[in-house]
């Protein structure tokens, strides 16, 4: 399929999301994931979280011991499959190992920490009314792929975080990050080049980030 024909693909699903959100392909979609939810949480039905001398841990009832020990004020959820916990510390966040020795992998220093809901492993963090991106890999490391230094932080459905600062748009996906340096960003539904506004002018960005009109350079793509 020649990049034309993609991007008038691409030009008709947005028409078709402006004017049709309640179409029946996306109602199966919303029915499908609901029920994957629903199979989720009866596997996590076997933890449970326990006070215990003013202090929150989570217990496995399965096999009856802590997976996160009661050091924490307050659990809050558990984010990358389970293997991980965010937790709170005298009114501030970060997030722990659920191995049983009460391992941080993000220390409680952040105003607030909250799970993406269509990236189990990826958290917003808050600092200071700023807002940033973390990654967690296997349950025991973290990593701060964006700096808490935007105004807002939007999850998308096509995967793509929408990064907000000054009023300028960018995004971030699976380690690629475009800064916040255009006036507006569309993002195809289906698939097809993710176009951004720059100088009143409608675009793309190429192989090196660079803004240009021309749809062969065209880089940053959305499936």
């Amino acid at each position: 399929m020649s990049r034309y024909l993609l991007e008038e693909l691409s030009n008709k699903c947005a028409r078709l999301e402006l004017y049709n959100r309640t179409s029946d392909e996306y109602l199966s979609l919303y029915s499908e994931l609901c029920s994957e939810a629903e199979e989720v949480q009866s596997m996590n039905e076997f933890t449970h979280t326990v006070s215990e001398n003013s202090k929150e841990g989570v217990i496995n009832l399965f096999m009856n011991c802590y997976i996160v020990p009661p050091f924490f004020d307050k659990i809050l959820c558990e984010v990358n499959c389970g293997y991980n916990y965010i937790v709170a510390i005298g009114g501030k966040y970060g997030i722990v190992q659920s191995n049983n020795n009460g391992s941080l992998v993000l220390p409680c220093i952040y105003d607030n920490i909250e799970p993406l809901n269509r990236f189990e492993d990826i958290v917003k963090i808050e600092l200071d009314g700023k807002y940033g991106v973390v990654c967690l890999y296997g349950g025991d490391f973290a990593r701060i792929t964006i700096e808490p230094i935007y105004d807002s932080i939007e999850e998308t459905n096509s995967g793509f975080i929408i990064l907000k600062k000054s009023g300028k748009y960018g995004v971030y996906k699976s380690g690629y990050t475009l800064p916040a340096e255009y006036e507006r960003i569309f993002i195809p539904v289906v698939l097809g080049w993710v176009k951004v506004l720059k100088d009143s002018v409608w675009g793309y960005i190429d192989a090196d980030k660079n803004f240009t009109t021309d749809i062969n350079k065209a880089y940053l793509y959305s499936e």
